[in-house]
């Protein structure tokens, strides 16, 4: 099993202001080509949220547009700055669940779930209701087979306040304990929305968060307040290799503009 994994595209509509002075389309374009060229063979191609910047519902379209010349099929998931009604409006043929962005499937052997994280009214942090931790707790008890759960907000700190405070921070003890009442399973957490690459364990759980196409933030352990820094665009490979997950994270050594 193979996997291309991206986050945090921020696309604006053509024309739009560029978040933070970079051109978004430019920089996941770079990733999109990239992946074509080297990992056609990809089962999936998977986009963990911030599909577009904070009310550019109109990139959906460009989106679309770079989507179509990808080998592979794609999963998109929400973000802070999606919009869930546009979103499927513009992708009616993307698997959902009571309004949410969310579904499961097999893949070669393996559960791959997408869970919607997007909080109500218009917050950046991260929130799990009870029906979407109910959907969870069923699609988990499907199978015993491997779960690879994609979501955009990391549930666990991170370490960076600015960031620890837009995690997952309604819902993350219910999610917990649903992860513990099917720990029989190997589940695997992958996450975005820090334009960080980052891993490590959330209770016993092992998770990665993958860096950005587009604007990183520093790596700053006192401040308050997001620091961005312009780090070259990069996505993910996740592979299935005898009986271990490997998550690598492929750097672009070209400047967005």
């Amino acid at each position: 099993m193979k996997i291309a994994w991206l986050s945090d595209l921020h696309l604006v509509v053509p024309g739009g202001d560029p978040p933070r002075g970079v051109d978004p389309a430019f920089r996941a374009k770079l990733c999109l080509d990239d992946v074509r060229a080297r990992h056609a063979d990809a089962d999936r191609l998977i986009i963990t949220g911030d599909l577009i910047q904070l009310r550019h519902t109109g990139a959906y379209g460009l989106l679309k547009e770079l989507l179509e010349e990808m080998p592979m099929p794609a999963r998109l998931l929400v973000g802070n700055h999606d919009d869930r009604a546009a979103f499927l409006e513009a992708f009616p043929d993307m698997p959902n669940e009571f309004g949410y962005v969310q579904s499961s499937e097999m893949v070669d052997g393996h559960q791959l779930i997408y869970l919607d994280t997007v909080a109500e009214g218009g917050k950046h942090h991260g929130q799990l209701d009870n029906v979407r931790l109910q959907w969870l707790d069923r699609a988990l008890g499907q199978c015993d087979c491997p779960a690879l759960l994609f979501m955009h907000h990391p549930p666990t700190m991170v370490g960076i306040p600015a960031l620890d405070k837009m995690r997952l921070n309604e819902g993350d003890a219910g999610l917990l304990e649903i992860l513990h009442r099917h720990s029989h399973r190997l589940i695997h957490l992958f996450c975005g929305h820090v334009h960080r690459s980052i891993s490590g364990t959330w209770g016993g759980f092992p998770y990665a968060v993958m860096t950005t196409p587009h604007v990183g933030f520093e790596l700053d352990m006192q401040q308050h307040k997001l620091l961005p820094v312009d780090e070259a665009p990069g996505y993910g490979v996740i592979q299935r290799l005898d009986s271990s997950i490997i998550v690598h994270t492929q750097v672009i050594n070209a400047a967005g503009s």
